[in-house]
């Protein structure tokens, strides 16, 4: 080697050393944009076809079909709609309360108690099957099968009468009284189509749940339980997606989630927990490699007392509860400011919440009077009514780092005021189940909708007690009239009943309502064409760079 070259080689080496050096001088240098998590949209490239995107699926599926009681994860809609599944129209991605756009219907158009559909002519199933009528009279009437684990999505969608499918292309649908916007809504954008052959044999048993049929951009692949699910480009699809393949990583664990994510591993980091989302602040890994995105979703966490336990039947106990929760601590040590308390189960940009309701504030000595009026006096520091003392199981995701140390913050102040509360540690399909079955005292959940316009309907109606969403088992007239009259009501007058609606569940506390939560997200830098959006990403228009 000549010395030319020597030093050549001496030189690379050395302002490769000074590049490190400077990396790590400028390891705080994320932009302001990055450090809030706002969308900047990128420069325009020209689309590349083909590779492979990693997404962080932070839940384990028990199946894909949305509108199975037991299958309907909120995490799992989000990660099939669209990609999977279709339905007749889609939300608009840029106007989320706005009409539904159409997608697999050339037309729908309301008359009376009817809806008439056309559909596209030509659509293809992932199987190679025709999309027709037949295949959407199938997936409603095997909805509306009371027979079927359908309950919720058959309570969205209103007292249908019949389904006719006129020809191959045209359906009609009726219902026994003119159909509310928001029945319309989500039989057109909520409803996933699938093959009618595919519903056919006892329900429970279908196939279809674990390896999922539909028109979409992707096809099922495999699913391997623990590790991920896989799908592939569709090229049959009217509008082919531009990856070979979208894999879904199962990372229930958010420490283990954040490995992956450092190591590069996956290239759409999802749920980022508060702390993390914060360390990662100056972190030359994760600004120089990632985007990150923080969304206002249309999500709330909330604490559920089980009605039919006696200790959660007085609403003195229920606000004392509330009181003696803290707040503040989580908010400054849990959620690091990242989440806004909420007392609303509505979309928190919508004008239906009441602005004059506010959460309780954290008051022990206000609940300790509370608890001494509802006849729990303090005896030898514990609360005790009729010889039995106010003590009750608290369901906690052994998964879930965040609800462990919320809950032991929690538990330690109604300690304090002389409540036993034990923590019982169960996996998410366990805690599902229970509060489904209505097996439990308190637990913790959230509500999530890709839909800025929502029906309470499943979650506080009474008829949804039994195998609906109302875990909480409420039974109250004037809830139930409430949840009636919106559902017939447009406009003005179904705001105000929404804000009558929502002053009255933070009346009664039919939940302790915690914090509206943001989506937090990361992506790398290599993937395009993706967007952050209320109703969820669009990976058929997502590409990697070679």
């Amino acid at each position: 080697m000549s010395r030319s070259a020597r030093w050549g080689v001496l030189l690379v080496a050395l302002l490769a050393v000074s590049c490190s050096k400077c990396a790590r001088e400028t390891a705080t240098a994320a932009s302001p944009e990055w450090l809030a998590g706002a969308f900047t949209p990128e420069e325009a490239k020209s689309p590349r076809r083909g590779g492979t995107l990693t997404v962080r699926l932070a839940t384990e599926p028990l199946g894909f079909t949305r509108f199975h009681d037991r299958l309907a994860d909120g995490l799992i809609v989000r990660a099939t709609t669209g990609t999977i599944y279709e339905s007749l129209a889609r939300l608009d991605p840029e106007h989320p309360d706005g009409p539904v756009v159409p997608l697999l219907v050339k037309w729908a158009k309301v008359v009376k108690t009817r809806l008439e559909v056309e559909l596209v002519p030509g659509i293809v199933f992932h199987d190679g099957s025709t999309f027709t009528s037949a295949d959407v009279k199938a997936v409603l009437e095997t909805i509306l099968d009371e027979k079927n684990p359908t309950v919720s999505m058959r309570a969205s969608l209103g007292p249908i009468e019949s389904v006719t499918a006129t020809d191959e292309l045209h359906v009609t649908v009726t219902w026994k009284s003119p159909p509310s916007d928001f029945m319309v809504r989500t039989l057109l954008a909520g409803v996933p189509m699938l093959p009618s052959e595919a519903l056919v044999g006892p329900f429970d048993e279908l196939p279809i749940h674990r390896a999922p049929i539909g028109t979409g951009p992707f096809r099922f692949e495999s699913f391997t339980p623990g590790d991920r699910v896989v799908f592939a480009r569709f090229d049959s699809h009217r509008t082919p997606a531009l990856l070979d393949r979208l894999v879904l990583r199962i990372v229930k664990d958010d420490t283990v989630a954040t490995q992956l994510w450092e190591k590069g591993e996956l290239d759409v980091m999802t749920r980022i927990p508060p702390a993390m989302w914060v360390a990662v602040e100056t972190a030359p890994w994760a600004f120089k490699g990632y985007q990150r995105w923080r969304l206002d979703e249309n999500a709330y966490s909330w604490i559920g007392w089980n009605r039919q336990r006696p200790v959660f039947s007085d609403v003195r106990v229920r606000r004392a509860l509330a009181m003696l929760y803290p707040a503040e601590i989580v908010s400054r040590t849990v959620e690091l400011g990242l989440e806004s308390r909420t007392s609303c189960p509505f979309y928190v940009r919508s004008q239906s919440c009441d602005p004059s309701v506010v959460p309780l504030p954290f008051d022990p000595q206000a609940a300790q009077a509370l608890l001494d009026e509802a006849g729990w006096p303090l005896v030898d520091g514990r609360r005790v009514k009729d010889g039995t003392r106010l003590e009750f199981s608290f369901l906690v995701v052994t998964t879930s780092q965040r609800l462990t140390r919320v809950t032991a913050l929690f538990q330690e102040q109604l300690a304090k005021a002389g409540i036993t509360m034990t923590l019982e540690p169960v996996d998410g399909a366990q805690l599902v189940a229970r509060m489904r079955t209505h097996d439990f005292d308190a637990a913790a959940l959230s509500w999530s909708s890709p839909d800025a316009v929502t029906d309470q309907y499943e979650l506080f109606h009474s008829s949804q007690i039994d195998g609906g969403k109302n875990y909480v088992a409420l039974n109250d007239p004037e809830v139930d009239d409430l949840l009636v009259q919106i559902r017939s009501a447009m406009g003005k007058e179904r705001r105000t009943l929404e804000q009558r609606l929502h002053r009255k569940l933070f009346d009664d506390q039919v939940y302790l309502f915690l914090t509206a939560r943001p989506a937090l997200d990361a992506v790398k830098r290599s993937v395009h064409g993706l967007r952050p959006s209320l109703v969820g990403y669009d990976f058929s228009k997502a590409w990697v760079d070679p």
